[in-house]
């Protein structure tokens, strides 16, 4: 693998700074649970006491989860000291913050020159899974037990057989980081073509369709179409958990009208999301988004388009996305949406 230069310093408990031939990198843990932050990645690892197994993962940082996404995730973790009762009510609450800010959470903006001239000749040598794997191996620090009984060479060997694997990962990002930079050129010269394809590597809408919902893409006149289909009814709940007195689970029916104001805000904030994220991939002015999902305020409910909205660049870049109201913000943009207070929504054409 080359020349190798790595050197860690403890600057804090549990907190190390590593240089390296590309560059620092800060770790967070301690060993048998840690985190390093370097190079854009961020790669998480565990090792298990005394069995000698241990697992990373490696994730680009290129967009942040919002904190109201982070707040649930957290709920998913069991807290000794609190009762069951109150983590099912703050997991619940947690997920309604969550489906109403989905509209904050975006990619950072895509620099396309930096893109099409980025040198990713490393990932085929030592890319961030591979370095994570020898810095493992760098800093392992054998127990009294290992050295008792002769395991360090075993313990490394296991580390040391990772690494394959490690390089197939590192060849996935390479092939995709490639993909981008072979159309990176045809984006700067106005070739809509290629915008599904950086759409689909970036995978900006994971978190969206891990409720069930479904985005595909088209290009017509040289505008792009999202076409989002909720596909999941059950994404927004239809009761309210509260705590009683006695501090047991309450639940009651949510009413009808704000279970529907809530929907009608998730889905609204769905499509805010949809628009910045475009923005911040793709050079482009404007976006047409279709909304797909059953027609709520009719006696026999159909699936059809229950949203169409235009959304123009300039009119994201002065909102104050932490504050606004997501349907009514989408009532300032050129739009086709019945919405029924006490009924939901209606079919609507689909703008042209």
């Amino acid at each position: 693998m080359g020349f190798r230069f790595r050197k860690s310093i403890k600057i804090a408990p549990g907190v190390k700074v590593n240089f390296g031939k590309r560059g620092t990198s800060l770790t967070v843990g301690n060993k048998y649970t840690r985190t390093t932050f370097g190079n854009g990645r961020r790669t998480n690892s565990i090792s298990l006491p005394g069995t000698g197994l241990s697992y990373s993962t490696s994730q680009t940082t290129k967009r942040k989860k919002r904190p109201q996404r982070v707040a649930y995730e957290s709920t998913n973790v069991v807290v000794p000291d609190m009762s069951q009762n109150i983590q099912e009510v703050e997991k619940h609450n947690a997920y309604i913050a969550m489906l109403t800010s989905v509209h904050l959470e975006v990619t950072d903006n895509v620099d396309w020159h930096l893109v099409a001239t980025e040198d990713i000749s490393y990932l085929l040598n030592e890319g961030p899974n591979v370095t994570s794997i020898m810095d493992e191996i760098a800093n392992y620090k054998p127990t009294w037990r290992d050295k008792l009984f002769n395991r360090v060479a075993a313990k490394k060997l296991l580390i040391e057989e990772r690494i394959p694997e490690a390089k197939e990962l590192d060849l996935t990002i390479h092939q995709k980081k490639q993909r981008l930079k072979d159309i990176a050129p045809r984006i700067l010269n106005g070739d809509s073509n290629v915008w599904t394809i950086a759409l689909t590597d970036y995978a900006p809408f994971d978190d969206i369709e891990s409720f069930g919902s479904h985005l595909s893409f088209d290009i017509h006149a040289n505008e792009l179409i999202v076409n989002f289909t909720v596909g999941n009814e059950d994404v927004v709940p239809k009761e309210t958990l509260t705590l009683t007195s006695t501090n047991k689970v309450s639940r009651k029916k949510m009413g009808v009208t704000n279970y529907l104001a809530l929907y009608q805000d998730y889905v609204c904030s769905c499509v805010i999301r949809i628009a910045r994220e475009v923005f911040a991939i793709l050079p482009t002015d404007s976006v047409l988004i279709h909304v797909y999902d059953s027609s709520q305020a009719e006696p026999l409910p159909r699936m059809g388009c229950i949203l169409s909205t235009r959304v123009n660049r300039r009119e994201l870049e002065y909102l104050d996305f932490e504050n606004i109201d997501c349907s009514d913000t989408v009532e300032t943009f050129e739009h086709n949406m019945k919405y029924l207070k006490t009924k939901g929504f209606k079919l609507v054409e689909e703008l042209r």
